[in-house]
């Protein structure tokens, strides 16, 4: 992969326009970062030649169709030389799955002396297989200069494209040949149906409420049942006269986030509704707006909500579980993530940000799909149609996700003990979870040589070979506390230590969301370890006992870390305190409140001593260091530093901080945070993650109240389970 441009600093901090949320059909309508837009490549031969900042297309953001910019595609087409660009399709967990009577559709600007004949040819490719060559000229119904011209190509067109399969890129090419310097814009690239709704927006649009926090300001609109309507755009004025367009969004978004540039200022808003074809429909009112800078208590709840939010937007409307890719045409719904949603759904009710009835309603067609849903041994499959309950297999493999199970059920148990009232719809909830909480059968999906060890999934084609034995200081510790919990199915006591507090051969277990490169650990038990283990009345036996995740202490940045590593993501550490307060939790190994900080401490030190992009000591969270982009960047997380907020304090509000006042113009929305950003090579991501988003809500939340943690802990089962793990101090 060509290594990116690194711009200067100044372009990822200074005020740009809102950006727009995208609909899976969208390939392109805008980059987030402006200078040039990164998921986009050129390259030219001989004499002719494209204009690219270190291989990406440049953006501008002073001509564009939507706002707030456009893909600037300035070129020299010779004969003796070739050029081409592509725009590629890498922002959706679930792609956009072409149709047969779709059109691909853009706007395009042309601002130079050009000729029909010398406008690009388009070429569109599904992984390796690229489709022939179209003249975009022949698909323009009225040729004009400097006007934004709709261009509208068949997909039936492209020879070799299969319908029914994602597009993964979009190349334009050198069409003609000539000796001028051409400048045209292309914005809002995107695959629309033959026929869509054409009834006219003859109503006005409404703006139902605005409010400021800190330079942050919130509008919520009210969205008509009309169908024609495919977008909400949002304008913006500082003097009730001149209004500029700041973002346009998808209706299933119901709010938008609108960072200014001063405190004590008045701002104007109003919203208009756009149909299929541009045209809006008349404006809202307007309505007025002061900014003040916000206390760190306003701003720890104002982040809090937007993550939150993320969840109360993102949800399919049969299932009720979450779904990671609002606007596809498929309904796939995610069971680790529904367990990350139920958690930021209950912060959310608490916080009435939406009512408990509301999410009492939501939580009963989620467990009653869960009830009626494909399982293996009270296991689900990862992904489901939300439509049907049959299971969606990503590689086409019946697979049942041990890991991901135990996430949702530990969050339907914390949604057990929150609606605990006497009132029948809430009883008949608790029932309904504990008969999903019964039926697994934890046995099962043990290893055959050592009922002590899960798998992390399991599949009746081949059992565990495509899986690995979970374990480690990560996600398994609380999958093996709820295991040994089950009324009806538990492993034994045992587990705890020669499942979790063990290393398998594979044992280092990461989540679906990433990928790394793990150095191999040294396996040595010392003799002081042994005499601990063989005195833990859990573990038996010693004879036959693998080696502790603990077995290899070390000092890393100047602090003890059991273990001796920091190859675990921290994200997978902080999975099990999620829930579970880790003050007090002390076992013959390690006491994971002081565990918890040590690593926080050491991880901080070692991105702050990696070459990540950044001035700023309060900016951390690499993903893996250790499978980086070496000498090109790493991908920095916001949630892994902010999430530190109720373990270390000041660590956690620094670095919100510090995310927040640098970078929110380009990372922060709505739905909170982004999933990362690249410091080095200017690039951000367009997308979130509901763990990001439920760590940072829920991590916030227990800082505040414990609400999360004293609803796990009160689990009947799992209290007892800790008791018996955990040492009293």
């Amino acid at each position: 992969m060509l290594k990116k441009y690194f711009y200067f600093l100044f372009l990822l901090i200074s005020p740009i326009l809102a950006r727009s949320e995208s609909y899976p059909e969208v390939l392109f309508d805008n980059s987030i970062i402006n200078g040039s837009y990164a998921k986009s490549m050129a390259h030219y031969t001989g004499e002719s030649w494209i204009q690219n900042v270190n291989h990406s297309l440049p953006v501008s953001d002073s001509l564009f169709f939507t706002p707030g910019n456009s893909l600037s595609l300035r070129y020299v087409s010779s004969p003796n030389g070739k050029w081409e660009a592509s725009i590629l399709n890498d922002k959706q967990k679930f792609q956009y799955m072409i149709a047969k009577d779709d059109h691909l559709t853009f706007k395009l600007f042309i601002q130079s002396n050009t000729e029909k004949g010398q406008l690009p040819k388009v070429v569109l490719q599904q992984n390796d297989v690229r489709s022939n060559a179209l003249d975009i000229s022949y698909y323009i119904d009225d040729f004009a200069y400097d006007t934004w011209l709709n261009v509208s190509i068949p997909v039936s067109k492209f020879e070799g494209i299969v319908t029914g399969k994602a597009v993964s890129s979009l190349l334009l090419e050198q069409n003609g040949t000539g000796t001028i310097t051409h400048q045209l814009f292309i914005d809002q690239i995107e695959f629309l149906p033959k026929n869509y709704p054409k009834v006219k927006l003859s109503s006005a649009a409404i703006l139902s409420k605005i409010g400021a926090v800190d330079k942050q300001v919130e509008l919520v609109w009210q969205l008509p049942l009309t169908p024609s309507i495919r977008y909400v755009k949002i304008y913006r004025s500082e003097d009730k006269l001149n209004y500029q367009p700041i973002a346009v969004l998808p209706i299933y978004v119901q709010k938008c986030l609108d960072r200014v540039n001063e405190y004590n200022k008045s701002y104007y808003y109003k919203i208009a509704w756009v149909d299929y074809n541009y045209v809006e429909s008349p404006f809202s009112d307007v309505k007025e707006i002061q900014t003040k800078k916000g206390t760190d208590a306003e701003m720890l709840s104002f982040i809090r909500n937007a993550h939150v939010n993320y969840f109360i937007d993102n949800y399919d409307v049969n299932s009720g579980m979450y779904l990671p890719d609002r606007g596809n045409r498929q309904a796939i719904v995610s069971t680790n993530e529904t367990g990350y949603a139920i958690l930021g759904l209950l912060v959310a009710a608490e916080n009435q940000l939406m009512s408990r009835q509301a999410l009492l309603a939501r939580m009963t067609r989620m467990v009653k799909f869960l009830s009626a849903a494909q399982n293996h041994q009270g296991v689900f499959t990862a992904f489901y149609d939300g439509r049907s309950g049959v299971p969606h297999y990503r590689d086409s493999v019946p697979t049942y996700d041990v890991r991901g199970t135990s996430h949702l059920m530990e969050s339907l148990l914390i949604a057990r003990e929150y609606f605990s009232k006497d009132d029948p719809q809430e009883q008949s909830l608790r029932k309904s979870i504990t008969a999903l909480w019964e039926r697994i059968n934890w046995r099962y999906f043990t290893d055959p040589n050592n009922s002590d060890v899960l798998w992390n999934k399991w599949s009746p084609i081949d059992t565990t070979a495509r899986s690995r034995q979970l374990g480690g200081f990560n996600e398994s510790l609380s999958t093996y506390v709820l295991a040994m919990s089950s009324p009806t199915h538990p492993l034994a006591a045992s587990a705890y230590t020669n499942g979790f507090a063990t290393k398998h051969a594979d044992g280092i277990d990461f989540s679906d969301e990433l990928s790394a490169l793990v150095p191999e650990i040294r396996t040595k038990l010392n003799d002081s370890l042994a005499q601990t283990i063989s005195s833990n009345p859990l573990i038996g036996n010693i004879e036959n006992v693998p080696v502790s995740i603990y077995s290899d202490d070390k000092v890393i940045f100047a602090k003890s870390i059991a273990g001796g590593n920091l190859t675990e993501s921290l994200m997978s550490v902080y999975r099990p305190f999620l829930i579970m307060n880790p003050k007090g939790k002390v076992d013959n190994f390690v006491d994971y409140k002081k565990y918890l900080s040590d690593y926080i401490l050491a991880y901080k030190r070692r991105d702050n001593e990696l070459n990540i992009g950044t001035r700023f000591t309060d900016i951390w969270g690499v993903e893996q260091a250790d499978n980086a982009y070496q000498d090109q960047g790493y991908l920095v997380n916001p949630a892994i530093s902010i999430a530190s907020y109720p373990f270390e304090k000041e660590i956690g509000l620094k670095a919100l901080r510090k995310f927040y006042e640098e970078y929110a113009d380009v990372l922060f929305t709505q739905y909170g945070f982004r999933a990362w950003i690249d410091l080095k090579n200017n690039d951000v991501s367009e997308s979130y993650r509901a763990r990001n988003q439920a760590t940072i809500a829920v991590m916030i939340e227990n800082a505040n109240s414990g609400m999360i943690w004293k609803l796990y802990e009160q689990i009947p089962e799992i209290k007892k389970t800790l008791d018996m793990v955990y040492l009293k101090k």
